[in-house]
């Protein structure tokens, strides 16, 4: 909508863009916690979270969290006469980069000499802390990370690989075998230079029942390695954990 202003949002006729970016952006960000973290930029989001090698549930908790973010997105967008968002959940190796993150060390110098010489209280200065970031590297998990690669160019391929309109594709190597409490319409297969996979177009997602069942069509972190064929070395072995998915508005033509 930015674009037929040329991307100014001070614009007289940019306000109804700029509302939809912000409802799209708080209804990202109220989904995160402690293990789903997001980062998001202009109309995307990407959520990601390290599975359990020993637990199926938290796999499942993942996928049942995505799905919600979308449905309560789409629930906004679509409710105010837009086309909704589309998500793409995919699974990959990541990579830990050690000097990636750079904190500042300057503003913790900052903080402690003003605690010192009390111009600011230690509550104070424990307010300010919290509410900083590091110079880089504010989003850890993605660094290195090719679950959010693949997810990110599935995304981009949109209707031309048959990924088109604000749906919930999510890859099929999550799975052993497609389970009866999930709900979906068609596979996908999609490929670019280096990557492949194959995406299921899901409509519904039955936590109940996949309770029931204890959840065991599914994969944990190993089992997912596994299936991927990657074999890491012993002292990295578990830095494949991460997953991504990735989330982003269609246009109006749904492509």
């Amino acid at each position: 909508m930015l674009r037929s202003v040329g991307f100014n949002p001070g614009h007289k006729t940019a306000q109804a863009a700029v509302d939809r970016l912000q409802a799209f952006q708080q209804a990202a960000a109220s989904h995160t916690m402690r293990h789903l973290r997001a980062m998001i930029v202009n109309d995307g989001a990407a959520y990601v979270r390290e599975l359990s090698p020993r637990s199926r549930s938290v796999t499942f908790d993942f996928i049942q969290r995505v799905f919600e973010v979308l449905k309560h997105i789409n629930l906004l967008d679509e409710g105010a006469g837009y086309p909704g968002a589309r998500m793409v959940v995919a699974v990959g190796p990541r990579l830990r980069m050690p000097g990636s993150t750079r904190f500042n060390e300057e503003h913790l110098k900052s903080l402690l000499n003003r605690v010192k010489t009390k111009t600011i209280s230690v509550q104070q200065a424990m307010l300010e802390a919290f509410h900083s970031s590091p110079l880089a590297g504010s989003a850890v998990p993605l660094q290195a990370n090719f679950a959010f690669t693949k997810a990110y160019l599935a995304d981009q391929a949109g209707r031309k690989a048959g990924l088109a309109g604000p749906k919930f594709f999510i890859e099929r190597t999550f799975f052993k075998e497609i389970p009866l409490w999930l709900s979906h319409r068609k596979s996908i297969d999609w490929s670019t230079e280096g990557l492949s996979a194959s995406f299921l177009e899901v409509e519904s997602i039955d936590g109940a029942k996949a309770g029931k069942e204890q959840y065991r069509e599914l994969r944990d972190a190993e089992e997912i390695a596994v299936a991927m064929g990657i074999d890491y070395p012993a002292k990295i072995k578990m830095s494949y954990r991460a997953r991504a998915a990735a989330v982003k508005k269609t246009s109006r033509s749904r492509r």
